[in-house]
């Protein structure tokens, strides 16, 4: 369903919808600074599969669409709806105006469908976004819903620079794979069931709860005819034994999402995946790639002259920096609690404290499942 909602001057005009498929969003999210894959009414499909619904609030001036967030809404059991904003709202341009009057709307529509807890994360470039959350009644969230540090590489430039930059244990491994007989291929539809098995793997490794297998068929439903989505798998002696799922959107391409049997680590077929998922961005015309996250904490101590924790050396992490790319801080999520005296309670109460609260527990869950 869409509507038109209140006009906030003659030439401004908000919309809001509960459209499952929106390709003039998308258009404007790819097109737009900081816009990302999150943001797309692609996505928000995906997510429908774990259980989120998603809302969205448009801003239009003059006939062309200026600026708009999408909210992925979900039930939680025993205390309603909560709602997140992943990397949004997104704007054609920096305008306080313009960004309060979409926080505005994208408040409200969260007190439409019932939403008893919004959290907003801002987009990468969106420092004066969080300035305006702040201003307008939300507050910095302890929880980390979404990576708020990650490495970048600028795959424009030429693959002998982007070689130059990796730290020589990763360029011995990317050597060490090629020796040892590990390929990496590119995947297709036909090799889901593979990743899955890999995903599972890793699930098992790490305990965590894997996905549906039903994310990732929907995933690449949604995301391959565009173009928007690719697999890299390293296989040894015909067996697949890790592979990566990337998005490439606007002018990025991100790691979605990882899976290894845990096996033939001594033949370094992680790094080949990566180097593969580097390269194909750079031959597909993107700018950036995006290691998709690593360790806030070991992002601070690197950016500000340290070295990586000891404790992170046996960690994904160690292996994404030795890639050479930039650290990067982006903004963390702001959130907002509809019930003005539970919002008074959150104000005041430690965040260790409030996080102990049954009600506020089952949100955190609930928000880190997305």
């Amino acid at each position: 369903m869409t509507h038109k909602g209140m006009v906030h001057a003659p030439t401004d005009s908000v919309h809001t919808t509960t459209e499952a498929n929106d390709p003039a969003w998308d258009a404007f999210v790819a097109s737009a600074p900081g816009g990302h894959h999150v943001q797309t009414s692609l996505w928000a499909q995906v997510k429908q599969v774990m259980g989120w619904q998603a809302a969205r609030a448009t801003v239009s001036r003059e006939g062309e669409l200026v600026g708009g967030g999408q909210m992925l809404i979900r039930q939680v059991r025993r205390l309603g709806k909560v709602g997140y904003v992943p990397k949004g709202p997104v704007l054609r341009y920096e305008d306080d105006t313009l960004c309060k009057q979409i926080i505005h709307e994208l408040r409200a529509l969260g007190r439409q469908h019932h939403v008893r807890y919004l959290a907003i994360q801002p987009p990468d470039n969106g420092a004066y976004i969080a300035s305006c959350l702040g201003e307008l009644g939300f507050r910095t969230s302890w929880i980390e819903l979404a990576p708020t540090a990650t490495i970048l590489i600028d795959v424009t430039q030429d693959l002998a620079t982007l070689q130059g930059n990796l730290s020589s244990p990763v360029r011995g491994s990317i050597r060490r794979c090629k020796r040892e007989g590990v390929t990496i291929r590119e995947g297709s539809a036909a090799d889901l069931g593979t990743f899955y098995r890999l995903h599972v793997a890793t699930s098992k490794r790490q305990q965590f709860v894997p996905y549906p297998e039903q994310y990732f068929t929907t995933m690449w439903r949604l995301f391959e005819p565009g173009g928007h989505i690719t697999m890299q798998i390293a296989e040894y002696r015909g067996e697949a034994i890790s592979a990566m799922i990337l998005i490439a959107f606007g002018t990025m391409a991100l790691g979605k999402v990882f899976g290894w049997t845990g096996e033939h680590s001594d033949r370094r077929p992680n790094h080949g995946v990566w180097w593969n998922a580097i390269k194909w961005s750079k031959e597909h015309g993107y700018r950036c790639f995006d290691m998709e996250g690593i360790d806030p904490d070991s992002a601070r101590a690197l950016l500000n002259g340290g070295h990586l924790p000891t404790a992170a050396h046996e960690t994904p992490d160690f292996l994404k920096i030795g890639f050479g790319g930039q650290v990067v801080l982006n903004p963390v999520a702001y959130d907002y609690v509809y019930n003005p005296v539970l919002r008074s309670a959150y104000r005041v109460v430690s965040s260790r404290r409030f996080a102990e609260i049954p009600t506020v527990s089952r949100i955190i869950d609930s928000l880190r499942q997305h």
